[in-house]
This record gives C-alpha cells, structure tokens and sequence, in this order.
C-alpha cells in the first residue's frame, strides 16, 4: 500500500476512534445527570456537558494526530537521510569513474609516444596547485571557486587529447617539421575540441566539459596574440587555458627528451618568467613566481624513473646548443615545441 494512502487510512481510523470515545463520554455525562437530577439539567450543565465532550473529543484526537504525525516526520527525516546519503555517495561514484575515465583517455593518447613518463600526473599536479594559488588572489577570487580548482586537475590532462588525430609519420618525427606538417601539428587543438564537443552533445551541456573544451582548444594561444589556432589576444583566451599553459611548459622545460637534457628548475623558471607578456599572462606569472618551489617539489616527487640519467643523443646535444643561441623569446617558442611532453610532439609557432 502506498505511504499516503496507508497515513490517511490510519488517521480516518484514529479521528473514527476519537469521536467513538467523545459518544462514550457523551453518553456517560447523560447518565450521570439524569442519575442526580432526574434529567432536569440546568442550561449551564448543558454547556459542562458540551464542553468536556469538546475537550475529550478534541484532545483525543490531536493526541493521535500528534503522534502520527511526529512518527510520519521522524519516518520521513530518516528516508530523506538516507536518499541524502545515497545520493551523495551515488555523486562521488559518478566523479570518480568520470575522473578515471578522462584521465584514461588522456592516458590512451600519451601511450602513443613510450617517452612521457609521468607527464599527465605532473600536469594535472601543477596546473591544481596553480589554480589553488590564482584563487586566493583578490583579482580571480570570484572568477575560481573549489569546483573549478578540483575540475583543471583532471581537465588539464585532455590538452593535447586532439593529437591521436595526428599521423604518426608527423606525430613521432624525430626531426624538424616542414610547413605542411606544422600546419598538419596544429589541427591537434581543433581536433581535442571536436572530441569534448561530440561528448557534450550526448550528454549536455555541462561546465566541467566546457572546461575541457577550452583549455584543449586555447592552450596554445600566446598573450600576445601570436599563438594558435584563433590568434587570441590576452584576456580572450580563456582562464583555464591560460593556467595550463605554464604548467605544461614548465613541465617541457624541466623534463628530459631525446634531444636535450632537462632544464633546472631555476632556469626554467627564470625563463617563464621572461616570457611573461609574450606567450604568457603576466598576472599568472606573477602568481607562479610567488609559488614556484611547489612546482620544484612536484617536479621531484613525480619524476620518471629513468630522468635523472643523462641523454647520450647527440642529436639532441646539438639541438639544445642550437636553442640557446637563440634569444630568450624565441628559446621559449622552440622549448615549448615539446609541450606534450614528447620527441614527437613538435607543436611549433
């Protein structure tokens, strides 16, 4: 039987009972009276008589209303609890495998290049840390809430998702890319975006997708207006792509490939630094700047394996003194045609 139809039925019964007992009452003021006085009773007796059957009557039934009632509220309190508690539970079920599936797409597409190592964990590590920082900064404290600081950890991995569109004769290239095949390296931020858009249109729209969508799609624009694929100028490149922008050209910078050593962290630092204005947001540098040895510190603890040994490739001894007679600027634009993170990855200007 349905709840409310089992609640009604059960306070029909109670209000039933109620005036059942106020007839008992009734019935028994009568015989009392007519016993003392021969059933000539006074107007006032009357009026006694009308009243304690209103108050038995009365009483009775708000007792048993009252006590329906806070059992049915008390009922009610815990079944809401409960579907509080499930629903909650239900929701971080839902994140966790949503975060583990993004993070096993990203995961799919770096697996094409063995040389990564832990490259989506460090930029998943540092564009939260980044954003953590940004959000306390009077400027963006309306702009970042929690949920936007826990949603760039994850979304930050999807930046280059776009490059399993790329062929792997231009993907893996150990050497320079021609025009055509930079122009062919460049579809990746279209091709990332495209991807995120199909999912939102099954699914919805929602603001972690649209986060997605935007940092795979613009983090290759410069502050400046020189980046691609739109040639946006600073603030119209949107905050989360800005954001992931240094974290993944940190992350270039201070990992060892096939063609150069690693940069120190001091290095790299000072050369993000130098690009502030230029490829970068100068207020977000600022920011890192102020938090840079929580980069250094993830940089160590997420470091692969095989990093800290030196490269004996002196093809890319050769490319690395031929970046640094470049000038600062231009150092940067060359470093940064790694930031996937990779030999093969050559995202140039």
């Amino acid at each position: 039987m349905h709840r409310k139809t089992r609640f009604l039925l059960m306070l029909l019964i109670a209000q039933a009972s109620c005036l059942a007992a106020g007839l008992v009452v009734h019935t028994r003021q009568q015989i009392i009276l007519a016993q003392t006085s021969a059933g000539n009773h006074s107007v006032r007796d009357s009026i006694l008589i009308g009243a304690n059957i209103f108050v038995w009557t009365f009483g009775l039934q708000a007792t048993v209303a009252w006590i329906l009632i806070t059992r049915l509220y008390g009922k009610h309190e815990e079944q809401e609890g409960q579907s509080r508690d499930e629903v909650y539970l239900r929701t971080q079920q839902l994140i966790r495998t949503r975060d583990a599936v993004i993070f096993g797409l990203a995961k799919l597409a770096e697996s094409r290049d063995p040389d990564t190592g832990h490259h989506l964990e460090r930029i998943a590590a540092y564009s939260t840390r980044l954003a953590t920082a940004i959000r306390r900064h009077p400027k963006y404290r309306e702009q970042i809430s929690a949920g936007y600081v826990s949603s760039i950890g994850i979304n930050s991995a999807l930046h280059d998702i776009g490059k399993v569109g790329i062929p792997d004769n231009v993907l893996l290239k150990p050497g320079r890319l021609t025009e055509d095949e930079i122009a062919i390296m460049r579809l990746h931020p279209r091709i990332g975006a495209d991807c995120i858009e199909q999912i939102q249109r099954r699914l919805g729209e929602s603001i972690f997708l649209q986060q997605a969508r935007e940092i795979a799609l613009y983090h290759h624009e410069r502050w400046d207006g020189t980046g691609y694929p739109f040639g946006l100028h600073s603030e119209e490149i949107p905050l989360s792509a800005r954001i992931v922008t240094i974290a993944d050209v940190y992350d270039a910078l201070t990992s060892r490939r096939v063609y150069k050593e690693p940069y120190s962290h001091k290095i790299s630092v000072e050369k993000i630094k130098q690009g502030a204005g230029r490829h970068f947001d100068p207020h977000l540098v600022d920011i890192f700047l102020s938090i840079e040895s929580q980069f250094e510190e993830i940089a160590i603890s997420l470091r692969a394996p095989d990093e800290s040994s030196p490269s004996r490739n002196n093809q890319g001894e050769d490319r690395v003194e031929d970046l640094m007679t470049e000038e600062a600027g231009d150092l940067i634009e060359a470093v940064t045609s790694v930031i996937a993170g990779s030999p093969g990855y050559h995202v140039l200007p």
